[in-house]
């Protein structure tokens, strides 16, 4: 099982994160740091080299190591990436008893999210911590190399500026381009993925 407590506290302190990936008509769940999520790495490098921040031997180690060799990630090198980096393939299943199975009070926080949502009914510090740690197991990021789609929700990097002129790129909800086969969230037809838009 590639998802356990250590898993669990990266994805909580933001070490770890989840990306959907569509590439070639198939779905797939990765796990992996959240920089490898972001499509050309080589943008980035080339920012630390001019500010100084690397040497020009960094950059071109950088350049050949990130990801598996997968600078710049794309549906040719998808695989690449998949097998010669830190990234882990994880089965929606697998996910599903992950999230659903972390908190035995998943539905009194669900309750307590929509009393807030609808009646503007206080939440205790305490709800409010296993709120956003359920919240820390949904995903992060979605790449799309069928249709050229790259969205993400990450709040602390502009990502969608690493994406290819020819993409639709944004910091934004894709919950819609989930299948609903792939919603490992849902629960007795439930949907926490409003959690996700919850802060507190």
């Amino acid at each position: 099982m590639i998802l356990n407590d250590e898993v669990c506290e990266k994805l909580w302190d933001g070490t770890l994160s989840i990306c959907f990936f569509v590439s070639d008509g198939q779905c797939v769940w990765v796990l992996d740091g959240k920089e490898n999520f972001s499509l050309d790495g080589e943008k980035d490098y080339k920012a630390y080299l001019s500010r100084g921040y690397i040497t020009n031997d960094q950059y071109e180690a950088a350049c050949r190591d990130f990801r598996g060799g997968a600078l710049k990630l794309n549906s040719s090198n998808f695989h690449q990436y998949l097998n010669n980096s830190s990234a882990k393939i994880v089965p929606m299943e697998e996910l599903r008893e992950f999230f659903l199975s972390s908190c035995i009070e998943t539905d009194i926080i669900l309750d307590k999210v929509e009393g807030y949502y609808l009646f503007g009914d206080e939440i205790s510090p305490e709800i409010c911590l296993k709120i956003n740690h359920l919240a820390s197991k949904l995903p992060n990021f979605y790449i799309n190399f069928d249709r050229r789609i790259y969205m993400h929700l990450d709040g602390v990097r502009l990502h969608e500026d690493l994406a290819y002129d020819d993409w639709s790129s944004k910091n934004g909800d894709f919950s819609f381009l989930i299948p609903d086969n792939q919603r490992y969230w849902m629960k007795n037809s439930r949907d926490y993925w409003k959690i996700k838009s919850f802060s507190c």
